[in-house]
């Protein structure tokens, strides 16, 4: 599993790369830039409560 900020291109590259799939995206909880946003790939689907504990860490 990978998350990372939607701005970080290069690393969902590497993600992509890796076999990861994008799971998920949402508001990165805690940043300081509100516009922020929070990509979550995995190589298998994820439950929901993992995927919130991932958004909210």
């Amino acid at each position: 599993m990978a998350y990372l900020l939607e701005h970080n291109v290069a690393s969902a590259r590497v993600a992509q790369r890796a076999g990861l799939e994008l799971i998920t995206r949402g508001p990165d909880v805690g940043n300081p830039d509100a516009a922020a946003v929070r990509l979550v790939y995995a190589d298998r689907p994820l439950s929901t409560p993992q995927v919130d504990s991932v958004l909210s860490a």
